[in-house]
């Protein structure tokens, strides 16, 4: 199945409705008929995580999406993790585990990824919010309170190995104790064709 351009429109029809143009060959052979199925599968990222040596749950899948950066295709994928930074402590480094390609590098084009943290003696409930500098952590109190060390996804290409080896970590410091929920969400890309194996910590 082709990828439907983005403002491309589309009309509800009853999967029981035959659609083929019984007077146009030229219709039936320039259009592309989608189900909600096959538009929905692409973006939903991830569907297996697998759990790893720390506790995390990590997978990649690739996506529905290519993409024409200056005359090169790309492929698109996805990366998902989902830990705890606990117990609480000044310092969390929690290994994703590695992507390695066939040829090249890979680009992340997008980050969805949040934080979650206990805030039962401020609003209630909990605080999500984005995975960066600044993101709502908790401790002890049980309070959330912004964190004002590092917090971010590290892409690491170890100088000893190519750059077709990515190994992904979480890392976030912070001079008092702390803890949190993380749930890395991103988008990435590389070269059309390669091949894309994710290997958990």
């Amino acid at each position: 199945m082709s990828t439907p351009q983005s403002n491309e429109q589309f009309v509800g029809i009853s999967p029981s409705e035959n659609l083929t143009e019984r007077a146009s060959r030229l219709t039936n052979s320039q259009r592309q008929i989608y189900t909600y199925e096959e538009l929905m599968s692409g973006a939903s990222g991830a569907t297996t995580l697998d759990l790893g040596t720390q506790g995390q749950l990590a997978g990649i899948a690739k996506l529905a999406a290519t993409y024409n950066l200056g005359g090169t295709e790309y492929d698109s994928y996805n990366l998902k993790c989902v830990t705890s930074l606990t117990p609480e402590a000044t310092s969390h480094v929690i290994a994703i585990g590695s992507i390695e390609v066939g040829a090249g590098n890979i680009f992340f084009i997008s980050n969805r990824s949040n934080i979650e943290s206990v805030d039962f003696n401020g609003f209630g409930g909990y605080t999500n919010n984005p995975l960066n500098f600044g993101a709502m952590v908790d401790d002890a109190t049980e309070i959330s309170r912004p964190i004002t060390g590092l917090f971010y996804v590290n892409q690491e290409n170890i100088p000893t190995f190519p750059i077709e080896f990515n190994a992904m970590y979480i890392v976030a410091a912070d001079a008092a104790n702390f803890e949190c929920d993380a749930y890395v969400d991103m988008d990435f890309i590389v070269e059309k064709g390669t091949t894309v194996e994710f290997t958990i910590a």
